[in-house]
């Protein structure tokens, strides 16, 4: 038997799913071995040639981790799709984090795509992006209204709700911060982009 494609899970992992090994050329299905195959959260699609007289290749398509997913103090990947999987390469995300605070997650879970889109977005921003007290910024996704929220070292933090207008979001938090590059923070509200709440009020 043959594996092509197995990254973030293993050779052992693939062969033992698919529960080709041993079996009978002309009694093995390859349609209920990538049915199995397919139930791995990391694997997005897989082939399986059988033939005679005992081989069997299989050809693996995984998902392409856009980012990390915490949760329940657990760390997944996450892909475009807005699945969640583990890997046995804990390098092969990028360094993007969403903290997700609504409750624990599992290999498998499937989250809103724009929500995960927007969650990335922010957690690419930085200090340059923001302002020069926006130090160590954290993204969590908060169990309340609040919704998406950019809490930073310095104490104060960005609400930004969900991920509808998400760069008109992300603009209006710039603009105010470029504008405003001295004003102490609790909070900066954008949630509704076509306004902001500030505390303390300006």
């Amino acid at each position: 038997m043959s594996v092509e494609g197995a990254h973030h899970v293993t050779v052992d992992t693939v062969v033992s799913a698919s529960a080709l090994d041993g079996a009978q050329t002309f009694t093995a299905s390859a349609a209920r071995a990538r049915e199995r195959l397919m139930r791995l959260p990391a694997v997005r699609e897989a082939r399986i040639e059988i033939t005679v007289p005992d081989r069997a290749r299989i050809s693996l398509s995984e998902r392409a981790a856009l980012g990390r997913w915490v949760a329940a103090g657990l760390e997944w990947f996450v892909d475009a799709e807005g699945v969640l999987f583990a890997s046995v390469d804990p390098h092969a995300a990028p360094e993007l984090r969403v903290t997700d605070e609504r409750g624990g997650r599992q290999a498998g879970d499937r989250l809103d795509p724009a929500l995960v889109d927007a969650g990335l977005k922010l957690a690419r921003l930085g200090p340059n992006d923001l302002r020069a007290d926006a130090t160590s910024p954290r993204v969590v996704l908060a169990a309340g209204a609040n919704g998406l929220v950019l809490r930073t070292a310095a104490g104060w933090e960005i609400r930004f709700g969900g991920a509808e207008r998400i760069d008109e979001k992300i603009a209006l938090a710039k603009r105010f911060l470029r504008e405003n590059p001295q004003k102490k923070l609790d909070y900066l509200d954008v949630r509704t982009p076509d306004t902001y709440v500030v505390s303390p009020p300006l």
